[in-house]
């Protein structure tokens, strides 16, 4: 048994799962409207091997029931998903407007992503 990727595998499992549950549990209930992007916010990531990626993350509006509401979104991207001042479509929560997001940015391959990292990974620390 090795520990290591036993424990990275672990965490990779978790860590899907919750971003899966999350995706979920936020669409499950999730209202739909139409919103326009106003810009990105630009920054740059540095990936493991200390490469600098630039990274996008949009802002955006969408009114309801005669309030505006911004939204800064909290996904990144690595390119302009939606071009700025283009509708798309938002998905929100009644009464929680503030932590609305992009329903093309609200994906669960990511969290698919992780599980699927980790079955090897465990399967290397109990097995090698």
């Amino acid at each position: 048994m090795n520990i290591v990727p036993l424990i990275a595998g672990f965490v990779f499992g978790v860590l899907g799962s919750y971003i899966l549950f999350d995706y979920w549990r936020f669409n499950q209930n999730a209202l739909k409207t139409k919103g326009k992007i106003l810009r990105y916010y630009e920054y740059q990531s540095k990936d493991s091997d200390n490469s600098k990626q630039t990274m996008y993350r949009p802002s955006f509006e969408f009114s309801l029931n005669g309030i505006t509401y911004e939204v800064q979104s909290k996904t990144s991207f690595n390119s302009k998903i939606i071009p700025i001042s283009q509708n798309t479509d938002i998905l929100y929560h009644k009464g929680n407007e503030a932590n609305a997001r992009l329903a093309k940015g609200n994906g669960f391959r990511l969290g698919i992503l992780f599980i699927g990292l980790s079955i090897p990974a465990i399967y290397i620390g109990l097995y090698q």
